[in-house]
């Protein structure tokens, strides 16, 4: 493509600021996000495991359209989109863009395209609405502070106090004699799940480990399955974040049968005394804001709200669209 200004380009450089300031700003707030922000975004670009491309339509001075989209592991992708109407983004424009975008990766055979948006955002809602996106679930981002000073309910016990109540107990580690039984718990654990149920069967399940694995620094230590009476009930995934103080949940499951018996909350405390011993300040998560049980499990362990989101989900057409050209960063 010509660098005309009329087509989608890929950036690089200094331009990707340009297009984190962007993306990364806040609806409503009328103000491109700051340099500290930024700064902790690249870091974290440069520190992942995921792909990224930035793309802009318009003079890089002054695009009319962004958009950052993420890669991870698993064959997946996340867009992130800046406020249609604010900041000189043109509706016309960045829906081209994220048109182009989709049809761009359709030929890499992804499994679906996610868009986390915050429930008031309603210009990007519609944007990406016109897109193809529809409305996955309302997500609530979760904290739990473990510095030394907080005070939480479920306080500090011995890694045997929190299993006391199941007989015959054992704890697993992640790793290539366990990869056949973590899995089988992780899709069983899918069964009548509350957490995005309209995810299931959206992926292979090596896809949703590799998906795992990817979420901040993997260490298969602080993957942990838990067995009752030597079946396997439930895991807990956890993987360190870049800022060396935090940890996330990235993934808890019970399988059905194992439901209801205190299963959930072991695995909580188990996730906790890992975070203790590593010295971590902060555990955080995310839940599906219509699963009422898990939500009064984790208030319950002394974890709050920090942020929402509204998660949107694409899916790509089942036929094979060749990749559009796109122009240079240098536009």
């Amino acid at each position: 493509m010509s660098g005309s200004g009329l087509w989608p380009h890929r950036v690089d450089g200094a331009e990707v600021t340009k297009v984190l300031a962007l993306v990364l700003a806040e609806p409503g707030a009328g103000l491109r996000a700051g340099p500290s922000a930024i700064r902790s975004f690249k870091r974290y670009l440069r520190q992942s495991t995921s792909r990224w491309e930035a793309f802009r339509i318009g003079g890089p001075g002054s695009p009319a359209a962004a958009a950052l989209v993420l890669l991870p592991k698993g064959r997946t992708m996340l867009l992130m989109v800046p406020t249609p109407g604010e900041l000189g983004i043109e509706l016309t424009a960045q829906l081209e863009l994220v048109r182009a975008i989709l049809a761009a990766y359709a030929a890499e055979q992804l499994h679906f395209a996610q868009a986390l948006i915050p429930p008031e955002a309603s210009a990007q809602k519609c944007l990406l609405e016109a897109a193809g996106f529809r409305r996955l679930a309302p997500l609530v981002y979760l904290q739990r502070d473990l510095s030394p000073q907080a005070t939480h309910c479920g306080q500090r016990s011995s890694t045997q106090e929190s299993t006391l109540s199941f007989a015959e107990s054992e704890w697993v580690t992640f790793s290539a004699q366990t990869y056949s039984e973590f899995a089988a718990t992780i899709l069983a654990s899918y069964e009548g799940s509350r957490d995005c149920p309209e995810l299931a069967g959206l992926r292979p399940i090596e896809d949703i480990l590799a998906g795992h694995q990817a979420a901040g620094r993997f260490d298969p230590g602080l993957w942990q399955l838990l067995r009752i009476g030597g079946k396997a009930a439930g895991c807990v995934l956890l993987a360190p974040l870049f800022d060396q103080l935090s940890v996330e949940l990235v993934y808890m499951g019970v399988r059905p049968e194992f439901r209801r018996r205190g299963v959930g909350s072991a695995l909580l405390r188990r996730a906790i005394e890992q975070c203790w011993e590593r010295g971590t300040r902060r555990l955080t998560l995310a839940v599906d804001d219509r699963n009422e049980p898990a939500k009064q499990m984790y208030g319950g362990f002394g974890f709050v709200p920090m942020a929402r989101r509204d998660a949107y989900l694409y899916h790509w057409p089942r036929v094979s669209v060749g990749r559009p050209a796109t122009s240079g960063s240098g536009g």
